[in-house]
């Protein structure tokens, strides 16, 4: 694995896309706790699918400006 691939974390060696995928899932927490209290939560429809593309798109965003991959 190229070392810009792994994370030291504590000691402890994890693949950067793990580390990318916790920082898009508490991105998307923030993000919801954010459209609930801008009362924007009700009109995103089907929540399932918005806020998995949330998840997607900032664990990606994640990668791609913190790793450089």
């Amino acid at each position: 694995m190229p070392s810009w691939a792994v994370v030291d974390l504590l000691g402890s060696y994890f693949p950067a896309w793990m580390l990318a995928l916790v920082i898009g899932i508490v991105l998307t927490l923030l993000l919801r706790q954010l459209f609930i209290l801008t009362d924007l939560d009700p009109y995103l429809a089907p929540r399932g699918l918005v806020y998995v593309s949330l998840v997607v798109l900032a664990t990606l965003a994640t990668w791609l400006f913190v790793f450089r991959g």
